[in-house]
């Protein structure tokens, strides 16, 4: 019998994860919110990683793995890393067979550039706008299985909640955005390929519709998170009205240097403090040397929390070639000219490492929902390497397909296709009205969503910095459960289900973040505790697990790293 797998969300992990069930002839229904244009996959700008050597350095799956796991602070599943550093080489010639263009060398082989913490050559590109690239390719294939009738898209959707019975999940519940109807579909498995928790922060790199309201509702049926405290702050960003947005990485690549002020004259900061990697650092130390010097030393440009990347040194042919995108992003909204001017950063938030915490296989601790891409927690320990975000979400989507085919939930003891179909229908009918009662709760209430969702990011915000503390983090708990108490008043209005129901759940995921940071005494990658200055491998080199319990507790335990989900 055909196996039916429903996959949320269109970015890479999730075409990917659908091209693959398919692949492997289950019947696919590929749900998301808006188009695969719009997804935050496009954004990507950086590059793709894979040791393919061709640059005459000697580069290995193997050194990949290594660079991965030490950049990760070794909170990373060894295995899972090296499976994927493994696929890594064969999956650039996959994605180059389905039309993704990548700048080749005068070789004719794919160009490989230097990205932060890895000394070789390993990360492709396409002229900085690879994320545009990626998904034109997948996109496209998928269209074509789509006009075959292999897959079923459906648009306009937001996830809801998961259909979950006996431990087992069995579909999930939405809201049509358009007109605020609730449905339900029922399948054999469920991939949530549906982004970070960029709506738990509000001003962060990521786009808006991978605000993480789907993590949030998973989490509060009973779905684990893993290493929720590990959020990257990417060291380049700049401020543009109402967002941070991105200077890639590949300006450092390319070999962008960062500096300030000191004494009148230019202090290439990173480069005196670490001659072996300068520049390249991984992103965790970078971010930790702009805030020191912004902060401890007070030597900020102007007095202000920046400093300057300089690629003025680039030829302008250079720059068109390799950076356009980041040319265009400073004259577009910072207007500034990259070959005359120096760009203003500073760290913002990038990247989530903790998520839905999976196994090796991508399933998460309930059977049959799997997880893929930056929802999940996996491939980046404590803090992911520059391009290993693309190629974990689209290796990491065809691991969760292949798992979700051929691991789906056993019929209980139904015999019959048809009674198993009937007994779905009604879990799913009963997860409807779960959805419909916490709907009329909302009915008379006074506050708005979005001031909720307002307030809680400010807490947010300023207890989750690059820098924390026990005090910010206990204050940060207070203030979230003084909030969840106003929220219980929160009024639905004009609006549709999903922005209270949404707002409602980011306030527990919230919550287990920051619990996650608290209980995590150390400082490792992201997670720098100015109480706990030093790395604790004997008590923490272990996954942060949260789970929450149905009277509203939520408890954070460590696993060992590559234990499992389950």
């Amino acid at each position: 019998m055909m196996k039916e797998v429903i996959i949320v969300g269109n970015g890479l992990a999730g075409l990917s994860a659908a091209m693959e069930a398919s692949d492997l002839g289950a019947k696919v229904m590929l749900i998301s919110q808006a188009p695969p244009e719009r997804a935050q996959s496009v954004m990507a700008a950086g590059g793709i990683n894979a040791a393919l050597n061709t640059k005459g350095q000697d580069d290995s799956p193997q050194q990949h793995l290594t660079d991965t796991l030490k950049a990760g602070c070794e909170l990373a599943d060894p295995e899972a890393v090296e499976a994927m550093t493994k696929a890594a080489p064969e999956l650039i010639k996959k994605l180059s067979r389905l039309g993704v263009v990548f700048s080749r060398d005068e070789s004719g082989n794919v160009n490989l550039r230097y990205f932060g913490g890895q000394k070789k050559r390993r990360t492709a590109f396409s002229k900085s706008a690879i994320g545009k690239q990626l998904m034109c390719g997948l996109a496209q294939h998928v269209r074509k299985l789509e006009a075959r009738g292999a897959i079923t898209v459906k648009e306009n959707s937001r996830f809801l909640s998961a259909v979950i019975e006996q431990g087992k999940c069995l579909g999930g519940i939405f809201e049509n955005t358009i007109t605020g109807q609730i449905f339900a579909i029922t399948g054999d498995a469920l991939i949530l390929a549906t982004g970070g928790m960029n709506g738990v922060f509000g001003n962060t790199t990521g786009s808006v519709l991978s605000e993480g309201s789907a993590t949030a509702a998973v989490f509060r049926q009973g779905v684990k998170l893993g290493n929720g405290e590990m959020i990257q702050y990417h060291p380049t960003t700049v401020e543009t009205k109402g967002k941070r947005m991105l200077i890639s990485e590949a300006a450092r690549g390319e070999g962008g240097r960062l500096f300030t002020y000191k004494d009148g004259k230019p202090w290439y900061f990173m480069e005196e403090w670490y001659p072996e990697g300068g520049n390249l650092m991984p992103r965790d130390v970078v971010s930790k040397g702009i805030y020191r010097v912004c902060h401890d030393l007070n030597l900020g440009i102007d007095g202000k929390n920046l400093v300057y990347l300089d690629i003025s040194f680039l030829s302008k042919q250079e720059i068109e070639l390799k950076l356009r995108e980041i040319s265009d992003l400073c004259k577009t909204y910072l207007k500034i000219d990259p070959t005359k001017e120096y760009i203003p950063v500073y760290p913002g938030i990038h990247y989530f490492m903790g998520g839905i915490y999976v196994d090796k296989n991508h399933e998460s601790s309930v059977e049959g929902l799997y997880a893929a891409g930056e929802c999940a927690c996996q491939y980046h320990g404590a803090n992911r390497l520059g391009g290993n975000s693309t190629l974990g979400a689209i290796y990491g989507g065809m691991v969760a397909a292949k798992n979700a085919v051929s691991g789906t939930p056993e019929k209980e003891d139904y015999t019959t296709n048809a009674e198993w179909i009937q007994y779905k229908s009604k879990c799913a009918e009963r997860e409807v009205a779960k959805i419909q009662q916490r709907v009329e709760q909302f009915r008379t209430g006074t506050i708005v969503p979005n001031q909720i969702l307002l307030e809680m990011r400010d807490i947010m915000n300023k207890a989750m910095g690059i820098e924390r503390n026990e005090g910010e983090l206990r204050e940060g708990i207070k203030e979230i459960n003084r909030l969840a108490e106003k929220a219980k008043n929160m009024a639905l209005g004009k609006l549709q289900p999903s922005e209270a129901i949404a707002a409602e759940n980011m306030l527990v995921l919230g919550k287990s973040l920051l619990l996650s940071a608290l209980e995590r005494k150390e400082s490792r990658g992201a997670q720098l505790r100015k109480d706990y200055p030093q790395r604790d491998d004997e008590q923490y080199k272990r996954t942060t697990v949260a789970a929450y319990f149905e009277d509203g507790t939520i408890e954070i335990s460590f696993k060992r790293i590559g234990e499992g989900a389950m």
